[in-house]
């Protein structure tokens, strides 16, 4: 088995992992294995959605090509499958309401 040194300063740190060795009655290396299999088994599910960074008027367009022939959908779906900062879709949405191109949820 091949071994590898990774020289890292835990001074930031050092406090919590005192306390996580006291309360694990684990070594310093253990305990630091351990937290890092934890966080990586946090992010197994998680995805990242980079947005994109588009004129208004383009997200408009997107957005009722989008939403066209759809019933119902909400805006953060619309901005994850766009990937358009919500707060946008928020504010295009709420034109188009007063457009008249779509209706709140009752």
């Amino acid at each position: 088995m091949q071994r590898y040194v990774y020289p890292v300063d835990l001074t930031e740190v050092e406090k919590e992992l005192n306390l996580i060795v006291e309360k694990l009655k684990v070594s310093k290396a253990e305990a630091i294995r351990e937290a890092i299999r934890h966080f990586a088994e946090e992010l197994k599910g998680i995805e990242v959605v980079e947005l994109r960074e588009i004129p208004k008027e383009q997200a408009k367009k997107e957005i009722l090509e989008y939403i066209k022939g759809k019933d119902r959908v909400w805006a953060d779906e619309i901005a994850e499958a766009l990937r358009i900062d919500l707060s946008l879709v928020n504010d295009i949405l709420m034109e188009l309401w007063s457009e008249g191109y779509v209706e709140p949820e009752d």
